[in-house]
């Protein structure tokens, strides 16, 4: 049995891959994803980076404006570049495997970049890797799309609490830090009895990023996923029942 962390609009497909693997599983929301007005500051750039899917689908009123010849489009991960196919926009750059602003910046056509007008596109105050990095030898834009919105500790949070506890080997997932961080919150605001039971359960996370944080929060059992995606988590769901 897995707690699903994800806003509650973005289950759907990990939803139909866990009745098809016969997993249970309980929603708790860690946050809610918040469309926000924006405008774009300059009119053309040559790079154009998209930080996750989010920051594909909500920045998609903006692809006019953004979009201006001759640019290159890079993503953080596999999965976004993904969705910018799905959209019919023309990847030139992302990690094949590991998702991270590091592994992108690791690579040759992210690492040459000189005197370039980039544009990031992501949440709001997600993090500043990827701009200290490049605005040494680059001008660094940011269009901020979305907002990450803590959720209230509600009814749903506390039978999916009771849930959890009742499966002994009950699985949680985070695919960020702030997904992990809200969602130790919420546990603490129940019981912190229930925050040391959940510390002792198994916790899947989606980059070694993620599980550096969960190591300082005192998680005992961490596996990170091959590649941030579904599927790789079911896999490790799979195994884990093996």
């Amino acid at each position: 049995m897995i707690l699903i962390t994800r806003p509650l609009a973005q289950t759907e497909n990990l939803k139909a891959l866990l009745k098809v693997a016969n997993i249970d599983y309980a929603f708790f929301p860690a946050f809610e994803v918040k469309k926000i007005s924006t405008e774009v500051l300059n009119k053309k750039y040559d790079v154009i980076i998209f930080i996750s899917t989010n920051a594909v689908n909500y920045a998609e009123d903006y692809f006019d404006e953004i979009f201006v010849e001759p640019f290159k489009v890079f993503a953080v991960g596999p999965i976004t570049a993904q969705r910018l196919i799905d959209k019919d926009i023309k990847v030139d750059c992302f990690p094949k495997s590991n998702a991270s602003s590091n592994e992108l910046l690791a690579m040759q056509e992210c690492s040459e970049l000189t005197n370039k007008k980039i544009l990031i596109v992501r949440g709001k105050g997600g993090s500043e890797t990827l701009k200290n990095h490049l605005i040494e030898m680059n001008q660094v834009d940011y269009l901020e799309v979305y907002d990450r919105v803590p959720c209230e500790f509600s009814k749903l949070h506390a039978e999916s609490i009771e849930l959890f506890l009742n499966y002994p080997k009950s699985v949680l997932m985070a695919s960020s830090n702030e997904s992990l961080s809200n969602v130790v919150r919420l546990f603490n605001l129940d019981s912190s009895n229930n925050f040391d039971k959940l510390k002792s359960r198994k916790l899947i996370v989606f980059s070694q990023k993620i599980k550096v944080l969960a190591e300082k929060l005192g998680f005992e059992n961490i596996k990170v996923t091959l590649n941030p995606s579904d599927q790789d988590l079911i896999n490790e769901l799979i195994n884990e029942k093996n």
